[in-house]
Formats: structure tokens, C-alpha cells, sequence
């Protein structure tokens, strides 16, 4: 018995929705753009991307821990403080997750943003690294190249000279 090709139950890819293809969209009015290729971009098809092994994983993303571990300790301090104040505790533990929550996705996008530069800066390394060496590979040709014909030159006029004439 063969199972049909549309058949996801043995495909272990089907478990892993960023190794599928991504969905397209087809123009159907003039406010979209006009790439048939285009991702669908809705919410439902983002939260559809989201597992439950996501939530085992969250802290292995780039700058996520930072950014949680911030959010924490500052939400913490903020929501205390304001307990002390005199605020009452529900009003407090908002505070505390407010804050937590803002600056956790600050120190997140912060942190991306530094490390796009540094990503930047790497290229840039690269970039001018392989330059460098192309150059030194250029220089040392010509090194060859010069001295190669400085001593075929010297070849030629000691091919010139009699070998019994001493001046």
C-alpha cells in the first residue's frame, strides 16, 4: 500500500515549519503588490510558526536571555519600588510587568542592532583582508617577475663579454 505524495504523516519536515516552503500570495487587488512570490505576512500564518518546542528553545536565540534576564531584573526592581511607594499590589505587579515586558524587547533589538554591526564589521574585515592579500599576492608576482628579469638580463650581457677580456 503506498501512501500518497500530499501525505505529511512520515515526513519528519512536517513537524518543522520553517523548513517548509513558504506560502505565496497571488495579487487579487491593485493595494498588493505584484511579486507572486511574496510571503503570506498575516498573524495567523506568524502564530502558526510557533511550536511548543519553541518555548524549550527561547532562551538559545540570539540575545534573548539577555534581553529576558534585563527585563526581569528591571520589572522586579520597578514593581517592588512601586509596592513601597504605596501602590497597591495588583497595581505594582502591572507596573512590573509592564516594564519588564518594554524592556526586555528593548535590550533585544539592542542587542541585534549591535550585532548586526559587528556582522558588518566582520564582512568588512573580510572584505578588506582578501583586498590585502591580493595585493601582497600581486607584489610578490611582480617581485618575481622583476627579478626573473634582472637576472636574464644579467644573463644576456654576461653572454656578451669574451671570457678572457679582464676590462
Amino acid at each position: 500500500m503506498t501512501t500518497p505524495p500530499n501525505d505529511s504523516s512520515n515526513n519528519p519536515e512536517s513537524d518543522l515549519p520553517w523548513l517548509q516552503k513558504p506560502t505565496t500570495i497571488t495579487p487579487s487587488s491593485p493595494s498588493q503588490k505584484q511579486n507572486p512570490q511574496e510571503e503570506d505576512l498575516s498573524l495567523t500564518a506568524a502564530l502558526s510558526t510557533i511550536t511548543p518546542s519553541s518555548f524549550l528553545t527561547v532562551h538559545q536565540t540570539p540575545c534573548a536571555r539577555t534581553g529576558l534576564l534585563t527585563g526581569i531584573g528591571l520589572g522586579s526592581a520597578v514593581g517592588i519600588l512601586r509596592s513601597i511607594l504605596g501602590l497597591p499590589i495588583p497595581r505594582a505587579a502591572n507596573w512590573a510587568v509592564g516594564t519588564g515586558a518594554l524592556t526586555a524587547i528593548l535590550q533585544y533589538e539592542y542587542c541585534q542592532a549591535k550585532r548586526r554591526q559587528e556582522k558588518a564589521k566582520v564582512a568588512r574585515v573580510v572584505e578588506v583582508y582578501g583586498q590585502k592579500q591580493a595585493e601582497m599576492r600581486a607584489k610578490e608576482e611582480e617581485d618575481r617577475r622583476r627579478k626573473a628579469e634582472e637576472e636574464r638580463r644579467l644573463l644576456e650581457e654576461q653572454k656578451g663579454k669574451s671570457w678572457w677580456r679582464v676590462w
